[in-house]
């Protein structure tokens, strides 16, 4: 017996393994009553030993317990599940139910699964299913991992099902189902590997997160099993697939960033939180950085709109891609959503600091949808969930219950609609959703809805002639190109006084040299600003700016910022070509660029991306084309890593990371071209 100790304080992992078990003398001979010749298990000596440092890599003490006899095992058994401080209790060993025992399952019991110590006597204290009875009462939960053959009867305990999933402080990860044998520490194997992954990545689980999910971990195991060549299939404690788990304490995510406003806001429903990423809000939250600047008074007018109940109909904003439609609606939902604002008021005082006229006033009755990759079900659920009207179980929403409903509302609503043009079905949710709540009228006279859109020209003409008929049409191309070439200018300068290398006082003329300098170039030509949005290709160039030294003096300061190129593909193709890997990130991500919704999860960038990427590379097992595996899934990470300027990220429901590119701009051109520029695929 011996203790290894963690590096987390997570608390204790008691590990009990048997490899050696009594015989008869005779192989003739009958086992004696109410014992069977068991045969060594040989491989659990490497396995314990495995298992401890895989335990401990996680942040747990381990109590590794070898060959004990009955005694052992009740001890160590009944000290874990009473302690307080043992969170995990592992055993390997064979398991014997009654007809191991001459008993009938009458007798004994279908539920009973006991662990079988070295000396080959059972008793109460060996019987697995009582410890996780056992368990269930103490105040902090437990988890079984077992290890035996027929393990799953301890994971399906009758009076244990019957528990709410918030309640049950007893959990079971079993190696085999409650009639089927476990075979050579497959299962433990396949724990041990899982372990080691948590340690190194926390299994892709996001930042956001304390502790690995639940079937993020089963399923991992699963997996794992299945990679190994067995044909086991684990059982587990069963849960309500139509609640939300709880957070269980077992396997701590190495990745958490204990960070209250992002857990805050990854709370936040998906189809208002994708507006805080597309502002780029954790700049908001912690560093002066690429933020939101100009559109100044296009942000006063639609702010002062907002802000009036008289005021109704219908308000589109419009303009190429890259131009600023989702940046500017963002900074409207940011300053007046209050469930984004009790999440991040950073970014509303931040908003406020920079113009108070451009902030519109906190609104209760203010909805906000992002309707990337989202359907009209979806859209109308969660703009009833946010109007707070009335909720029926398995209610279907309407557009006319819809607009029913918010007559009944002391004021006129207010909804934010961003991305039209990037829902599943644009065209149907215009005329069946938007046109309707732009129309409708109550009783006194008022518009039922104030709707803001945002979407591009194509496929929205209807739309976009509504709005204009009203003086409601707001096409960011059209403004004053002085206007635009200020805004980009202020962007640009702000971004460069981040940048160390622009910092120092004597750098001064030099970045303002080199902002006045790209603002003019991207706007010398009104014509091309149509098709790519200046301020995204601004923003791409800027972290191109980053990655090298400043110019020497103000003449050099000129002459680079006049080799911006004028389109996304010309910058986007710029920065990934002066990257190590750069083929293999263009890639990885080319992959993302397909995502729906809120993004891939990394298993699907890496089933996707060797597709886009060059012939393999000379060293085998190298590169997207030649890696495999987990050694293929460790290299997509890293370039994820080198490319996370371009990502966002959301968390999918099993807690692991979710990835998309941040503007559909950039989405739209590397579907079109993902394959290298120079290939026979391009």
């Amino acid at each position: 017996m011996h203790v290894e100790t963690g590096e987390a304080g997570t608390g204790q992992v008691l590990l009990m393994g048997v490899e050696q078990f009594p015989t008869t003398t005779d192989p003739r001979d009958e086992p004696a009553a109410g014992r069977t010749d068991w045969p060594r298990l040989s491989f659990v000596p490497d396995l314990l030993s495995r298992l401890g440092l895989a335990y401990k890599r996680v942040g747990y003490d381990v109590l590794s317990v070898a060959e004990p006899d009955r005694r052992a095992v009740t001890l160590h058994s009944d000290d874990a599940v009473t302690s307080g401080t043992t969170r995990i209790v592992h055993t390997m060993s064979h398991g014997a139910t009654a007809a191991d025992l001459h008993r009938s399952p009458a007798a004994a019991g279908q539920e009973h699964i006991h662990m079988v110590p070295t000396c080959g006597t059972l008793g109460t204290g060996t019987d697995v299913s009582q410890w996780v009875r056992t368990a269930h009462q103490q105040r902090e939960p437990t988890l079984f991992v077992v290890d035996l053959c027929r393990a799953g009867r301890a994971a399906r305990l009758s009076e244990l099902t019957r528990v709410p999933d918030g309640e049950l402080n007893a959990w079971v990860i079993a190696a085999t189902s409650p009639d089927l044998p476990a075979y050579d520490g497959r299962f433990s194997e396949a724990v041990a590997d899982v372990l080691e992954r948590i340690a190194d990545h926390g299994l892709d689980t996001s930042p956001s997160i304390r502790f690995v999910r639940w079937d993020r971990v089963t399923r991992a195991i699963q997996s794992s099993l299945n990679a190994l060549g067995s044909r086991q299939v684990i059982h587990t404690t069963r849960v309500d697939v139509s609640q939300e788990l709880p957070e269980l304490p077992f396997f701590p995510n190495p990745r958490w960033r204990p960070d209250v406003r992002l857990e805050r806001l990854n709370d936040v429903t998906p189809p208002v939180r994708a507006f805080v990423a597309d502002l780029d809000a954790e700049h908001f939250m912690s560093r002066v950085g690429d933020h939101f600047v100009g559109r100044q008074s296009q942000l006063e007018w639609l702010a002062a709109w907002l802000d009036d109940d008289r005021a109704g109909g219908l308000r589109v904003v419009t303009g190429a891609p890259g131009s600023g439609k989702s940046a500017l609606l963002g900074a409207l939902v940011c300053s007046g959503h209050l469930t984004v604002i009790d999440a991040a008021p950073d970014i509303r005082a931040y908003l406020s600091a920079q113009n108070p006229e451009g902030v519109c006033s906190p609104n209760p009755f203010l909805a906000a949808v992002h309707s990337r990759g989202r359907d009209i079900d979806s859209i109308l659920a969660s703009i009833a969930l946010q109007w707070k009207l009335p909720i029926e179980p398995e209610r279907q929403w309407t557009v006319a219950d819809l607009i029913s409903e918010t007559s009944a509302l002391p004021a006129v609503p207010a909804l934010v609609f961003d991305a039209l043009d990037e829902a599943e079905d644009p065209d149907g949710l215009m005329r069946s959703l938007l046109m309707p709540l732009a129309r409708a009228v109550r009783a006194d006279g008022r518009s039922s809805v104030r709707l803001l859109v945002g979407t591009r020209r194509w496929r929205a003409g209807p739309l976009l002639t509504l709005a204009d008929r009203d003086s409601g049409l707001l096409d960011l191309d059209d403004v004053p190109v002085q206007e635009i070439r200020s805004d980009l200018r202020n962007h640009v300068l702000r971004r460069l006084s981040s940048l160390p290398q622009y910092g120092a006082p004597e750098q001064r003329p030099i970045r303002t040299a080199l902002a006045e300098t790209v603002a003019a170039t991207l706007t010398d030509e009104a014509d091309r600003m149509h098709e790519w949005g200046p301020f995204l290709v601004a923003r791409v160039f800027g972290h191109v700016l980053a990655g090298e030294p400043a110019p020497g003096s103000v003449d050099a300061a000129v002459a680079r910022g006049r080799t911006v190129p004028r389109s996304l593909p010309g910058v986007l193709e710029l920065d990934i070509g002066n990257r190590p890997d750069s083929a293999d990130l263009r890639a990885v991500l080319a992959a993302v660029a397909f995502a729906k919704g809120d993004g891939f999860p990394i298993e699907a960038v890496a089933a996707v991306a060797p597709e886009f990427a060059p012939e393999p590379a000379a060293a085998p097992g190298s590169g997207l084309r030649g890696a495999t595996g987990r050694r293929l899934l460790q290299h997509v990470r890293g370039l994820l890593d080198a490319g996370s300027f371009y990502l966002r990220t959301g968390v999918e429901t099993d807690g692991s990371v979710l990835y998309r590119l941040f503007h559909q701009g950039l989405s739209d051109y590397l579907q079109d071209r993902p394959y290298p520029l120079d290939s026979e695929a391009a």
